[in-house]
């Protein structure tokens, strides 16, 4: 039997990711309407190389998931379809459907032009390579007309 040393930290740290998850779903869900809305969780994670992004999108089709960047803003946006079985009673209903969207700021020397995705069992992965140029420089304007 392996003994894990408790931290307090980290388990304050996991019930605010909880907390904020579940406060972006319910404005998100507000936000929708009448339309059923659902928040697929995402794993952001920074490697040497690249900064990757997962998100889980089990039964959702790749023709219903959108991705945009707009300057540094990543945009993931879809649905899942509610799939129904006519006669049918359900008795119980806990997988959410509908529309979903999940912005994201990427940082500055995340390459947006050589960025890759892809989709596979249910997990969308989109890797944007580090930039080998600094995006944060200060240009100096000699000529000034």
């Amino acid at each position: 039997m392996t003994l894990n040393r408790w931290d307090p930290l980290r388990d304050l740290l996991n019930f605010q990711e909880r907390v904020s998850r579940l406060v972006a779903a319910t404005s998100h869900e507000a936000s929708c309407g009448r339309r059923a809305c659902w928040c697929p969780v995402v794993d952001m994670l920074e490697t040497p190389d690249s900064y990757v992004i997962n998100m889980e999108l089990p039964g959702v089709g790749k023709d219903n998931i959108h991705i945009e960047v707009r300057g540094r803003r990543l945009t993931i946006a879809g649905e899942r379809t509610e799939a129904t079985r006519e006669p049918a009673a359900y008795h119980t209903v806990e997988r959410a459907h509908g529309a979903f969207e999940r912005s994201f700021e990427l940082p500055a020397d995340a390459d947006v032009e050589d960025a890759e995705a892809k989709y596979v069992d249910g997990v969308l992965t989109i890797e944007f390579p580090k930039s080998s140029e600094d995006l944060g420089r200060v240009l100096t304007i000699v000529n000034l007309r």
